[in-house]
């Protein structure tokens, strides 16, 4: 575990709320999570900010609260001193009822990961790939590797269409390829719901879902999310039977290019989890690893009720 101060980074953005820890967001989430799932909404009375995650509720009254859907970042809102608005926000975290909680924070988020080794909290370090976009559209290509240029112009010549679209119809096309794909390669589980990308549609102003079709019928897709300075690469499928036509690099190449044109800093790729294929598909792209933080904290008091039960089960007769 690093112990050292997270220190600035080259691609510093703006120490500004995330998308992922606002009301809209969160609650759109909510609607199409299975279980005992919530939204919580945290506010510091001291600086008038808020936050909001999920729980999940378990028995006898407690709580697991995630700040932000999926692992992904967490900000508060503007409302003054972030040192004050972490020790309210805090405060109503450390709970008896709250068994844990998972703050991830934004590789340009020093300040707030700062604040919150202040509260003596544990964390360990997460890889994100993103893309500086520090010129024009054209710089950017230029950094793409030999075979993601190569692809891409493939793909102009083979006459993809890559478009963003709002049509619920086109959600529908998307999640057949989404499936199918799934089905393909084996992976049942862990699909997400269409309903998702229903809602996902709604929010105009922070989603943008990009399709690539060919003789009029979609073979691929993506979800983008605005946060902030960055367009966030945040789910995609391809129609397998389709792969020489390339849609995935056509789709990435327009996003890009649009992050461009709206004046965006970064195009963030996420995280890869590990996989070596996906660290290299995105350093094609010429994105840089950038390392995040992730807090986790523990209720020591569920931990020893729960160590207690453990050994209580392991004697008894």
């Amino acid at each position: 575990m690093l112990t050292s101060a997270p220190c600035k980074t080259d691609l510093e953005l703006h120490d500004e709320p995330t998308l992922f820890s606002q009301g809209r967001f969160v609650n759109a989430i909510v609607r199409t999570t299975k279980g005992p799932v919530r939204p919580i909404e945290l506010r510091s009375a001291t600086s008038h900010s808020t936050l909001f995650g999920m729980k999940t509720l378990h028995s006898f009254g407690r709580q697991s609260v995630a700040l932000a859907p999926f692992g992904l970042y967490a900000h508060p809102s503007r409302g003054g001193d972030l040192d004050a608005s972490l020790r309210d926000i805090v405060r109503q975290l450390k709970t008896w009822s709250t068994v844990s909680f998972e703050w991830n924070v934004r590789f340009d988020h020093g300040e707030l990961a700062q604040q919150l080794l202040t509260q003596q909290i544990p964390f360990h370090r997460t890889m994100t790939h993103t893309l500086l976009l520090d010129r024009d559209y054209e710089a950017s290509f230029a950094r793409f590797d030999s075979t993601a240029r190569n692809l891409v112009r493939r793909a102009r010549r083979q006459g993809l269409l890559v478009r963003t679209t709002h049509d619920a119809n086109d959600v529908g096309a998307y999640y057949e390829v989404y499936t199918r794909m799934a089905s393909q390669k084996g992976n049942h589980s862990g699909l997400h719901p269409r309903a998702l990308f229903d809602e996902l549609l709604k929010l105009h102003d922070d989603v943008i879902f990009v399709v690539a079709d060919f003789a009029n019928k979609i073979i691929g897709g993506a979800w983008f999310f605005r946060d902030g300075g960055a367009f966030f690469y945040f789910h995609a499928a391809m129609d397998l039977n389709y792969s020489g036509h390339s849609p995935s690099y056509a789709i990435i190449d327009y996003a890009i290019r649009m992050a461009h044109e709206e004046g965006r800093k970064v195009v963030n790729f996420g995280g890869s989890g590990g996989i070596a294929s996906l660290e290299q598909f995105k350093a094609k792209w010429g994105a840089k690893p950038q390392y995040c933080w992730r807090f986790n904290w523990r209720n020591p008091l569920w931990q020893t009720v729960q160590n207690v039960r453990s050994m209580w089960r392991l004697h008894a007769p």
